[in-house]
């Protein structure tokens, strides 16, 4: 198996997994929790909104792994 495909794979089971879904959720929640909080400083609103851009940037690492793996099977079918 390719090192493309191996990774998408990796990185699906990661999607399935309920722990990590979990994880990444109770992460999200807190920093909305943090946006609306009107007693959150400014400080606290800057790195909530940092977080928020973490979490997008590791979502769009797996789905890149996934469209990858994609690509990799158009070309090799």
């Amino acid at each position: 198996m390719s090192e493309v495909k191996e990774k998408a794979h990796r990185f699906k089971r990661l999607l399935r997994d309920e722990a990590f879904q979990e994880v990444l959720e109770h992460v999200q929640d807190e920093q909305i929790a943090t946006f609306l909080d009107p007693s959150s400083t400014l400080e606290d609103v800057m790195e909530a909104r940092d977080n928020v851009k973490a979490l997008a940037n590791i979502e769009r690492v797996i789905r890149s792994a996934i469209d990858a793996e994609a690509v990799y099977d158009k070309k090799h079918s």
